[in-house]
This record gives C-alpha cells, sequence and structure tokens, in this order.
C-alpha cells in the first residue's frame, strides 16, 4: 500500500515539517501520530487561543509547538521585508495572515517543509511562497502531481500511477507540459520508486485526429526530448493506448511506452482535475496530493476535507522532497 510505503521512506530521513494550522484537531491528531511512528518531526503552528482550547491534548504532545507571540510576528514581517523589500509596517500586516506567516518561519529555518490547507484554500497556501520565490532562468516552474493508487488494473493490486498536473496549471504551454513531465517523472521515481513510462494523453494517437490542441501535445514531446532526453517518453497517445498493452500494441506499434504508461500528462487542468476525481470516486482509488514540485522549501496542500491519514501521507512527501533538495 503506497500509505505504508511513504511512511517507512520518509521515516528513513524524518524532516522537521511545519503544521501552521494547530488550531484544526485534525491536525493536532494528525502530528502526534506523525511524531509516535516517527515519520517526520512535527511543528504546529499556535496562537494563544488555539493553545488553551487544546491544553489538555497538548499536555502529552510529542511535537514541537511554535506560539505567535508578537516577538516571533516581528521576526518574520522583517523577513518579508527583506523578500519584498517593503517596510515593515506592511510586511507586520502581512503575517497578521497565518500563511505568510508560516512561509517566512520556512525561510528562517524553523523547519524544513510544510504542510497546509485542511483550513486555507489552495490559493491561500501557495500565494506567500510563490511570492517569495526567486525566480532565475533556469529554475522549474511550480506544477502539481496526484499519485493515484488503483486498487486493481490489469489483474494486478494497488498498482501506483502519477496524475499531472490536477491540480495547478490551467492551461499549460507546450513548454510548460514538457516541465510538468520532468517534475512528475521526479515524484514517480524520487517518492514512489518506481521506473516512469510517461505518456502525453490527447484524444489522438499518434495522428488519429488534426486540432489545435493536439498540436499542443506534440510540440510538448519535442520540448520534453530536448530538454529532458533519459525521460522514457511519447506522445500525442489516447487514454487507452498510454495504459492498456494490446490498445497499445494495435495503435501505436513502434512506442516503447504505448500500453505500459504509469505517469500520465493531461493535456490540461480540466482533464486532469476529471480523470483523477472520476477514479477515485468510481473505481475507488487512492488520489495523494496534489504533491506540489518546484518550491524550496517545499510546501504542500490539503484538501479541507482532509483526514488524519491524508495529512500523514503529506507530511511523509513533504519529508522525502525535502530529504531529496539537502541531498542535491
Amino acid at each position: 500500500m503506497i500509505s505504508d510505503a511513504l511512511r517507512r521512506k520518509a521515516s528513513q530521513v524524518p524532516a522537521r515539517i511545519l503544521l501552521p494550522e494547530g488550531g484544526d484537531a485534525r491536525i493536532l491528531e494528525a502530528a502526534q501520530e506523525a511524531a509516535e511512528k516517527k515519520i517526520c518531526f512535527p511543528v504546529v503552528l499556535l496562537n494563544e487561543s488555539e493553545k488553551s482550547r487544546a491544553e489538555s491534548f497538548l499536555k502529552k504532545a510529542k511535537f514541537e509547538i511554535i506560539l505567535t507571540d508578537d516577538k516571533l510576528k516581528r521576526e518574520c514581517a522583517q523577513k518579508w521585508s527583506e523578500i519584498k523589500k517593503i517596510e515593515l509596517f506592511p510586511a507586520l500586516e502581512l503575517v497578521e495572515s497565518r500563511m505568510y506567516l508560516a512561509t517566512a518561519l520556512l525561510f528562517l529555518n524553523y523547519a524544513d517543509a510544510a504542510v497546509a490547507g485542511a483550513v486555507h484554500p489552495t490559493k491561500d497556501v501557495l500565494k506567500p511562497a510563490l511570492e517569495a520565490r526567486k525566480i532565475y532562468p533556469g529554475i522549474p516552474p511550480v506544477t502539481s502531481s496526484f499519485i493515484m493508487e488503483i486498487p486493481r488494473f490489469s489483474g494486478k493490486e494497488n498498482v501506483l500511477f502519477v496524475f499531472a498536473d490536477c491540480g495547478l496549471n490551467m492551461e499549460p504551454s507546450a513548454a510548460m507540459l514538457a516541465h510538468i513531465a520532468n517534475a512528475a517523472d521526479s515524484v514517480a521515481k524520487e517518492i514512489c520508486d518506481i521506473d516512469s513510462k510517461i505518456a502525453f494523453l490527447s484524444f489522438s494517437s499518434k495522428g488519429s485526429a488534426e486540432h489545435p490542441s493536439i498540436s499542443k501535445v506534440r510540440q510538448a514531446l519535442e520540448i520534453a526530448r530536448q530538454k529532458f532526453p533519459s525521460l522514457e517518453i511519447d506522445g500525442e497517445l489516447q487514454a487507452d493506448t498510454a495504459i492498456v498493452d494490446w490498445i497499445g500494441k494495435a495503435k501505436a506499434p513502434e512506442s516503447l511506452v504505448a500500453g505500459k504508461a504509469n505517469v500520465l500528462i493531461f493535456p490540461d487542468l480540466n482533464s486532469g482535475n476529471i480523470a483523477y476525481k472520476l477514479i477515485e470516486r468510481l473505481a475507488g482509488a487512492k488520489a495523494i496530493g496534489p504533491v506540489i514540485s518546484g518550491l524550496n522549501p517545499p510546501i504542500n496542500d490539503l484538501s479541507r476535507g482532509c483526514g488524519v491519514n491524508d495529512i500523514i501521507d503529506m507530511c511523509a512527501i513533504s519529508s522525502i522532497q525535502a530529504s531529496k533538495l539537502k541531498i542535491s
């Protein structure tokens, strides 16, 4: 099972994971379990009223607590003043937002990565990190992937796929699709430990139709092969051509990926988001994500409908990402 594998892997290199939404009971429960199982070293952010409400639980807490007092806010505001080149007063207003405060704490090395979104929407979770990002030539764009565990597929149980981008980039260009493929390849190899075979998906397989959206996918394949020559990648492929062996052989007999793909790159957010949610609900698949690639330090997003196990899964993934960044 993917959750067990992720937790085992994370426990080999546990990182300090900031959980800024400490007022939510799910976060506290997840932090306690993650700490007890040594999946990571949780660092929970609380204000005084949140601490008071959870006082009985916190007496047995095995995780670190950071209190959001005036001294901490000032320290974080000074960091934002430096990042955004603004005066201290507007920076102090920024850190009244929990996610701006949390992002500053990451840049001040209070933790190695962060997981949030149990309370805040995705745009609030990622906006401060995107504002703080230093853009320079060669820096990878920010993309997202979902790890999909299919209960039964092609005679096998608990089969893993990586879907991208299903949560972030709405209308990616051909160049962005190439970067999405490269990031998804890293998620497959570095987090899931699977040998990736990447398919650019379309409603066409190898010229069976013509449309501007298909042309974009073909361009993405050319760019990916030039920029990332180590990727085992092909396109454009229909979904069944990509993942069903006999259909792949029939529709794309020369392809080394058709019928064997386990990393699926969708042409836009509409198709990707619809696909992962349908498979999750109709096939009973486990969907873990969105796993955010391209942020340093890593920040990963949760659904506001997440459960304790979802939070622990994302803590494990964030630990793995943080360890990979340290090594690199």
